[in-house]
């Protein structure tokens, strides 16, 4: 019989923190007619944990939402050999990168086939363990030409078993850059499992690589409990890739970067080149990730180099050319939306979110207050389909179609819900947000709309100056998490113009704070125009000539299924592209 632990961490295992609701599991069968479907257990999610209160029959208790990793319920089958019967040839090979007998402790040796050698192969293996002294799965390394197989598949970071909770986390490229960080002294040394990426596009990490993060969400627990994540991955490009993506996960405010000497590419190297003290002084000398504070002009150095040689391209497409000519979406901004209710802003922004994943693969959270999120699941069914979710007067979608879309929309998008109807501070809505992008790595966060947001109340500060507070924070935690943020926000009272229509609003007329304007990267105004059936969309401000200019565009609204369309008609998909691998 499945136990209300088994039940609820089953059901409950992709929801973000939150309150929920729902009939209880021990007592609701047992009530009579209305009253077995009153949700009267309360759970409580703060990630890994989920609580739970019957308010009937008492039940209460707690367990981690937190599954096991797979390699548990695989264990590789292998004995690793006492450290004295490591492989003399392996012990030369760790001997010749600088690392000596001490920090070889727990490294094994083995004979396995490596491909890129051609055959079996001399290797020195690394054990990945989740807590338990059999390692889950090992990582093979070959001695004579390097290649690399594995027993299990490491889902975890290399050595975060051996870390200290609490103290300072250096995280190198691959498992000889750990054992080097030991050799040179250094406490709670790990590395990603699966090194740097092998695809990079622009200098980020391309979407097919994506998926390959997970480790940082299984290590979130003892992340969250240090101040200081030091990040000294390799200098070529898909190190800088790899620990761009790191500190995106991890939160830039709590990491520190490393700069190796000129002549050097890794930890290794430096061990190498220049001994232990320059390794330990390397990762001594970490700088803060740049989100801010003071830094010297030098800091800026390479960056101003790539500037001169490449310029500062552009944004991601919004989908749309005409649209494009006025802005283009770039991580780490902040764009605000107003525009007066009923005239689309929601509709668009989540057709900017449908085009991202489409053209991009990027993920989103939502946190759409207004929007229930199976509703709104609907929404986006319907703009990537093309075809109504409900029963109407045009064919709506196929129960297959809507499968396949389901499954599309689960792959690129995650929701926020406020399920017992009230109100949430900005804390625990970016809270939220950065479990979004430690776990799945979502590129985009939605908040619609603000006037659902709780500021602090009391004191003598005003509400002008809380909305300016708040909109620093959603600004500071885009540039940190290097996620694009949409923030909707209704404009104050309009009062019609002589013709009877109302007048597009822009950044100072929202209500509440000039701030509006003041702390936005990109605003925008959506505006239909009932004379000619369009929609306006405005932009009124962008920050960065790069990124666009001030002005106005036309889109078409199809009722139907809520997507937009250029005046030169709409896209037509003749194969069903947006949902590829499904």
């Amino acid at each position: 019989m499945t136990s209300i632990a088994e039940l609820l961490t089953s059901e409950y295992s992709s929801k973000p923190n939150g309150q929920f609701r729902r009939t209880c599991p021990v007592c609701s069968g047992q009530r009579k007619g209305s009253h077995k479907s009153e949700r009267v257990l309360s759970l409580k999610i703060e990630w890994p944990d989920i609580k739970w209160m019957c308010h009937h029959c008492g039940e209460r208790g707690g367990a981690s939402l937190r599954k096991e990793l797979p390699a548990t319920t695989n264990v590789v089958k292998f004995t690793p050999p006492p450290p004295s019967q490591l492989d003399k040839r392996v012990a030369d090979f760790l001997h010749e990168r600088g690392i000596g007998k001490e920090a070889q402790a727990g490294v094994i040796s083995a004979t396995r086939y490596i491909r890129s050698a051609g055959g079996d192969t001399l290797c020195v293996g690394f054990p990945y363990h989740d807590g338990s002294d059999q390692p889950y799965a090992i990582k093979w390394r070959g001695v004579k030409e390097k290649g690399f197989t594995q027993d299990g598949a490491a889902t975890t970071f290399y050595g975060i078993e051996k870390v200290t909770i609490g103290e300072p986390i250096i995280i190198f490229e691959g498992e000889l850059d750990v054992l080097s960080g030991r050799e040179a002294g250094l406490r709670n040394c790990i590395s990603a499992p699966n090194g740097a990426p092998m695809k990079v596009s622009e200098g980020a990490i391309d979407p097919s690589e994506d998926r390959k993060f997970a480790y940082v969400w299984a290590a979130n627990d003892i992340l969250e409990q240090t101040n200081k994540v030091i990040i000294a991955c390799d200098r070529d490009g898909p190190g800088v890739a790899l620990a761009e993506e790191l500190a995106r996960r991890i939160g830039k405010a709590q990491c520190w970067q490393v700069e190796w000497p000129d002549d050097c590419k890794d930890a290794n190297d430096v061990l190498l080149k220049h001994g232990k003290a320059a390794l330990a002084n390397a990762i001594d000398e970490a700088t803060p990730w740049p989100i801010a504070g003071l830094y010297a002009a030098e800091h800026y150095f390479s960056k101003v180099d790539d500037l001169y040689a490449n310029g500062e391209g552009r944004g991601n497409s919004t989908g749309y050319d005409c649209v494009d000519e006025l802005f283009t979406i770039k991580p780490g901004m902040l764009h605000v939306v107003t525009g007066i209710p009923s005239m689309g802003k929601s509709e668009f922004v989540d057709q900017l979110m449908f085009n991202l994943a489409r053209q991009y693969d990027w993920k989103s959270v939502v946190c759409s207050f207004e929007n229930p999120p199976a509703m709104h699941i609907t929404k986006l069914l319907e703009k990537a389909i093309g075809k109504p979710f409900h029963k109407g007067p045009t064919p709506r979608m196929t129960e297959e179609e809507m499968k396949m879309g389901l499954t599309w929309v689960n792959d690129h998008f995650v929701f926020m819900e406020q399920s017992d109807g009230t109100s949430a501070s900005i804390d625990a809505v970016l809270d939220r947000a950065t479990s979004a992008v430690r776990r799945i790595g979502c590129r985009c966060l939605v908040i619609d709309p603000y006037n659902y947001i709780d500021l602090p109340i009391g004191g003598r500060t005003s509400e002008t100056n809380l909305i300016s507070d708040m909109l620093t924070k959603v600004r500071n935690w885009a540039a940190a998490h290097d996620c694009a943020v949409f923030f909707v926000a209704h404009p104050a009272k309009l009062y019609r113009q002589n013709d009877g229509s109302y007048p597009a609003p822009k950044g100072y007329d929202i209500s509440a704070s000039a701030s509006w304007f003041a702390k936005s990267d990109v605003g925008l105004t959506v505006h239909r125009n009932y004379d000619n059936d369009t929609v306006e969309i405005h932009a009124w401000k962008v920050r960065w000539k790069t990124l666009g200019k001030q002005g106005m565009t036309e889109l078409k609204y199809d009722i139907v299924t809520g997507a937009y369309s250029e005046e030169t008609g709409p896209e037509i998909w003749e194969d069903d592209s947006w949902a590829s691998g499904y």
